[in-house]
């Protein structure tokens, strides 16, 4: 979908991933959209990682590429809990009158799911039918990084100490009998995984069934990682009487996952895997090789087995007064109770051996919702259709989660309880038609927050509207051959973020064109976003007599968003093949309108007023110091601010790690009983920082270099930006550490065959695969990462967490 862009945190079984609508309207809060499941709001207490940070909910600090780390909870993604099998619809809501409808968790978008009912919601009765969906596969890295063999490394590490007057760590003799050791071969693994799921449904006696079984068993191409989740689902409908039905959705899931390391995303793991000396374990030499870290000294001691157990449950009632007038009741609880058992059977922080550290998070959360809605829709003379509707909507949640950690020498405790106030938000909205050919929506929300002992804490009023104009139903283009639509809209809205003072106001237009009978669409759309109060936390250290201190500052953003959509779709046939092409295509620019923060602030420049909103801290790497100069072979930077020296000062804000394009190609192909299906996906004007790069393209000589490194400084070779090896470490952050992030992926190719095509009997086979090959010159794991999490100001880090696996699949689908 257009405007739609999705980047995983990580490949980890059970990762989250960021979903960003139409840009960002924070600095340093959650993108991620409001989840509606089958009406209700639900998942979204946990949706934002960034609180949790593993044992704490307080922030990270935003600016250190060194020290990003994928955020999780210590629940699993709750979208697990809800497999792809049992989905009818979604619909994904991002049009300024659409939003506001959603008043204080609009902000971001919605996407609405909508799970299956029995029979397909067919009125007619259907009798019981069982369907199952099962595949297989394996997963695999799809790129690794291009690091030094051997040789090359023992080349560097000799080079390195004759630059600082050691003896050689590797001798001819060494040279010509090192045994050979890829890091990353003994951390990657081909892995397998399944799906199976299994469902029956009909409409029987006036009560519409849908219980439904699955089964996903993931392991991780990370040696010690996998996940097995179970799930049940149980969706009733009862007309029990002409008037009145009930409705029953639940699903209850068990989410088991496993992983190496000290943290989920396997950061840290990967990073020491990365840097591990290709010569040997146990090497043993002199100088700063000697007894040289075990590389897979996380993967070996660490361990995390987290359990999730969710339970969702909705109930509602209708009541139909007359066919003009309906009433409907809905009630939702969702639970979701976690513990996370860590454990090192071996402290490598001590000298003494064998010391045992276990670590439990425990975690309960409880959300409450209640809706109710009255709907009158009526036609009035045949010209005039009014639909208006009256809703009220009570949200509340409560979460705890405890941490303590025991070991040999000491242990300790932190507990932490949250409970929301009453969230109460009534409103009114409505659709009025003329003749078919003048539409005007409007709505109005209220969102009113109790507090004890006042009567409103927190309340505001968030409209929207939006106008329509059909105008192929005018009479002077009733004649227009194979003109099926053409519609003009153009719509106005505020929203806001859940529990933030920040108020986006939203406008966009387009229009709709049919062609050949529908045959071609064609859908256009221009938007601009103004976000006043935008949420931003920076964290900043303050240097005093008794220390440092970390304090955050707390500016008031105003941030725009404006962009371009396109959407264009066709249905074709040419001889036996039918096919369905759909093209999405935008465009998105972000800056910072205006912000407080002064010119001492150290993030003055991060938030300037006129550029993007991320932009990366670099230095500009000037080639390095030729031969003569005192620094010979080392990194020069330019001298930016002309003081006639480079070096700090020097520093500026570039790039972004927002995307500026998306686009979206799907292809469906159809001959006889023979399928085709593949999706391909573009992200383009943006780029990555990725901290390991700038290690592995250092030649140091003591840790594993890329092969980039080989193109070092020699008095020969003086014309590259690769300093000497074992030259002094730059303590700046060059702007060479810039990758760009530009890329087409196939994200899906999948074939199938109907083995029984037609009647109550369908069997059909299929093959595929997914991230099957990707371009781009980006020479981490992959191009589409999100390491920081769904933060706007940590978009584009890239701490080479865990990859983002390719998949081969065989399936079978079948209905009886």
């Amino acid at each position: 979908m257009a405007g739609v862009q999705v980047t995983p945190y990580s490949g980890a079984p059970g990762a989250w991933s960021t979903v960003r609508i139409r840009g960002v309207a924070n600095v340093t809060g959650s993108s991620q959209p409001l989840y509606v499941v089958d009406g209700v709001p639900a998942y979204n207490t946990d949706v934002t990682p960034e609180k949790w940070d593993g044992i704490s909910y307080f922030d990270r600090n935003f600016f250190n590429p060194n020290s990003a780390h994928t955020p999780h909870t210590p629940t699993a993604n709750p979208l697990l809990d809800i497999p792809v099998e049992d989905i009818a619809t979604v619909e994904v809501l991002k049009g300024a009158a659409a939003t506001a409808r959603y008043g204080m968790q609009g902000t971001n978008g919605i996407i609405l799911i909508t799970t299956k009912r029995g029979a397909d919601g067919q009125l007619a009765p259907q009798p019981l039918r069982v369907r199952y969906a099962g595949w297989g596969g394996v997963q695999q890295v799809r790129q690794r990084y291009a690091l030094l063999n051997a040789r090359q490394f023992a080349g560097i590490a000799n080079e390195a100490a004759a630059t600082n007057g050691r003896p050689a760590p590797y001798s001819a003799t060494d040279l010509a009998s090192l045994s050979e050791t890829d890091w990353q071969d003994r951390v990657f693994r081909v892995a397998g995984i399944q799906s199976h799921n299994l469902s029956v449904d009909g409409l029987a006696h006036r009560t519409r069934y849908y219980v439904a079984a699955d089964y996903l068993r993931q392991t991780g191409v990370v040696a010690g990682s996998d996940l097995s989740r179970y799930q049940l689902r149980a969706n009733l409908d009862q007309q029990l009487t002409g008037k009145l039905s009930l409705g029953l959705r639940a699903s209850a899931s068990q989410t088991d996952q496993r992983y190496a390391g000290t943290e989920f995303d396997g950061g840290p793991l990967l990073q020491n895997a990365l840097l591990g000396i290709p010569t040997g374990p146990g090497r043993r030499t002199t100088g700063p090789l000697n007894n040289p870290p075990e590389p897979l000294h996380e993967l070996n001691y660490y361990r995390s087995t987290p359990r999730t157990r969710r339970l969702l449950a909705q109930l509602s009632a209708t009541y139909q007064f007359s066919p003009e007038l309906t009433l409907t009741l809905r009630g939702s609880r969702e639970q979701a109770d976690a513990r996370k058992l860590g454990y090192a059977p071996k402290d490598y922080l001590t000298p003494v051996p064998n010391v045992v550290e276990i670590a439990t998070s425990t975690t309960s959360q409880h959300n409450w919702v209640a809706d109710a809605g009255l709907r009158y829709q009526h036609t009035f003379a045949g010209r005039h259709a009014l639909t208006a509707t009256l809703t009220y909507l009570r949200q509340q949640y409560e979460r705890m989660l405890e941490y303590q950690m025991q070991t040999r020498y000491s242990s300790s405790f932190f507990r932490f309880e949250e409970k929301s106030n009453p969230i109460h938000s009534p409103s009114a909205s409505f659709v009025y038609t003329y003749d078919g050919r003048y539409e005007v929506q409007g709505s109005l929300r209220a969102e009113v927050v109790f507090a004890p002992g006042s009567f409103a804490d927190n309340s505001r009023f968030l409209p929207g509207a939006q106008l329509s104009w059909h105008a192929h139903k005018e009479a002077f283009l009733a004649g227009a051959s194979g003109l099926s639509d053409l519609t003009f809209w153009a719509g106005a809205g505020q929203t806001s973020t859940f529990f933030s003072p920040d108020r986006t106001t939203h406008h966009d237009a387009g229009l709709r064109l049919g062609l050949l009978g529908g045959r071609l669409t064609l859908a256009a759309a221009a938007y601009q976003r103004r976000t006043r109060h935008a949420q931003a936390a920076l964290p900043y250290t303050l240097f005093s007599p008794n220390g440092q201190n970390l304090v955050y500052l707390y500016p008031d953003v105003k941030l725009l968003n404006q962009g371009l959509e396109l959407t264009l779709g066709s249905s074709w046939q040419l001889g036996n093949i039918r096919g369905t092409t759909q093209l999405a295509a935008a465009t998105n620019r972000n800056e910072v309108e205006d912000t407080c923060l002064n010119s001492f602030s150290p993030f003055s420049n991060a938030l300037e007023k006129g550029q993007p909103l991320n932009r990366f801290f670099v230095y500009e790497q000037d080639g390095t110091y030729p031969a003569g100069s005192p620094d010979a072979g080392q990194v020069r930077f330019r001298d930016r601010n002309g003081d006639g020296r480079a070096g700090f000062g020097d520093g500026y804000y570039q790039g972004s790690g927002l995307p500026r394009y998306t686009l979206g190609l799907y292809q469906q192909l159809r001959l006889r009983r023979f399928q085709l299906e593949a999706q391909l996906d573009g992200l383009f004007g943006y780029q990555i920082l990725n901290p390991m790069l700038r290690y592995l393209d250092d030649p140091s000589g003591f840790e594993n270099s890329s092969v980039r490194a080989l193109n070092y400084w020699t008095p020969s070779n003086q014309n590259t930006s690769v300093p000497r090896p074992g030259s002094r470490s730059s303590p700046f952050l060059s702007d060479q550490a810039l990758e760009s992030g530009n890329h087409v992926r196939l994200s899906q190719l999948t074939i199938s065959y109907d083995v029984l095509p037609t009647g109550p009997r369908k069997i059909s086979v299929w093959a595929g695969g997914q991230n099957l090959f990707v371009t781009g010159r980006y020479r981490g794991f992959d191009p589409n990462v999100s390491s920081g999490g769904a933060a706007p100001l940590q978009a584009g880090r890239d701490a080479s967490v865990y990859p983002v696996a390719r998949v081969w699949q065989l399936g079978v689908r079948a209905a009886f």
